[in-house]
């Protein structure tokens, strides 16, 4: 198996199914005069993201059957009008504010994302260049649904399920676990996996391969299959990707894990697999201002020694915590103490900063505080 995958990341050749449940892969021949070099992707779990994001898939008569429903046709409608009102109402602002203010937002090196949960929406829109998105988060990482095997009503309760899901990213643009568990808490729904596949495929990313991996003892991601008895101390799914008319193949790791000092003590393995991540970008938003804490303390220190420039809220690491030798830092939107949540949170001496310091209004809501736009944002670039 892992030599298939390594053989096919060199071929690059475009695939199709010749059936819904037929893995093995024939040459197409239909490539954009303009693409210089053929991608090898999976046609059939590109097909069963599109399906479940909404979107139009390839010919496949397994799954026309179920995209002539009504159902689907008001599903799809409904997550084209979602993510349209996500695109105008914070995206594209996002996108446009990135453009301006993060010096490393084209950068490829690695973007690490904990406490993220299946995130990538805002990761991708801050970061869209990153070959490798690591993101990490409580909920089950789960599997796609078997669409093939499953009965229209099946098939329009999962649906629903999967609009359920979204609703949180679609008003806060976070994910409330305990919400997320809940709305994913059935086998057939499937976890992460689906979510963060459906926020690739509405980026306009076409699926090259999708797996399940694990951290082995040593450290280190293995594919599940090739695991076998072994085991695991941190399971997870890899997702690669393309966009429409490149060839430049991006990856998306996505584990559950408990980062406390606690969790990582108990796990070494996944200790290592953290410290052997190279020098990255991060990203913090809505991570329940854990890294505050003494109990978060380790995972935080590698960040700060990780980095190269990290973007977060306040809810991210404590700013008591920057070294002011080492980091320029520059403050965007308004600092508000938080509500009462996070009532033991004080941070007297951002609020100080917030009063001092040449501050940039931030244009859309992000975190925690949509509901008052008190929106703040701190960039904190390496020297």
């Amino acid at each position: 198996m892992s030599a298939f995958r390594l053989i096919s990341a060199f071929i690059f050749c475009q695939v199709v199914l010749s059936s819904c449940n037929n893995n093995s892969r024939i040459t197409e021949n239909k490539i954009p005069e303009a693409q210089i070099y053929k991608i090898s992707y999976d046609t059939l779990k590109d097909n069963i993201i599109s399906f479940i994001s909404g979107k139009q898939h390839g010919n496949n008569d397994c799954l026309n059957k179920f995209d002539t429903l009504t159902s689907w046709k008001q599903f799809s409608f409904r997550m084209d009008s979602g993510f349209s009102y996500l695109d105008t109402s914070r995206l594209i602002k996002m996108s446009d504010w990135a453009e301006t203010e993060l010096t490393y937002r084209h950068d490829t090196s690695v973007l690490f994302y904990p406490f993220g949960g299946p995130d990538f929406l805002n990761a991708n829109v801050f970061y869209p260049n990153a070959s490798k998105y690591v993101l990490i988060g409580l909920e089950p990482v789960g599997k796609l649904p078997d669409i093939y095997n499953m009965t229209t009503s099946e098939v329009d309760e999962y649906l629903n399920d999967i609009w359920s899901s979204l609703s949180d990213i679609f008003r806060r643009s976070y994910f409330i676990t305990e919400h997320m568990v809940d709305a994913l808490k059935k086998e057939e729904v499937g976890g992460a996996t689906p979510v963060v596949s459906i926020f690739i495929k509405r980026r306009g990313y076409k699926i090259v391969s999708l797996d399940n991996i694990d951290i082995d003892i040593n450290g280190k991601w293995q594919y599940s299959d090739s695991l076998k008895n072994k085991k695991s101390f941190a399971s997870g799914v890899k997702i690669d990707f393309v966009p429409d008319n490149s060839n430049m193949i991006q990856s998306l790791f996505y584990f559950r894990a408990n980062l406390s000092d606690e969790g990582l003590k108990k796990n070494e393995p996944l200790r290592k697999y953290l410290n052997s991540l190279p020098v990255c970008h991060t990203y913090l938003k809505a991570a329940s201002y854990l890294m505050h804490s003494n109990e978060f303390s380790e995972i935080r220190d590698l960040i700060l020694n990780k980095s190269k420039s990290i973007l977060q809220d306040d809810s991210g690491i404590a700013y008591k915590f920057f070294d002011k030798e080492h980091w320029d830092i520059r403050l965007y939107g308004r600092y508000q103490r938080p509500g009462k949540e996070f009532s033991w949170i004080n941070e007297t001496d951002l609020a100080e900063a917030y009063k001092k310091m040449p501050v940039k209004q931030v244009p859309f809501t992000l975190g925690y505080n949509w509901r008052t736009h008190a929106i703040n944002l701190l960039y904190a670039v390496r020297r």
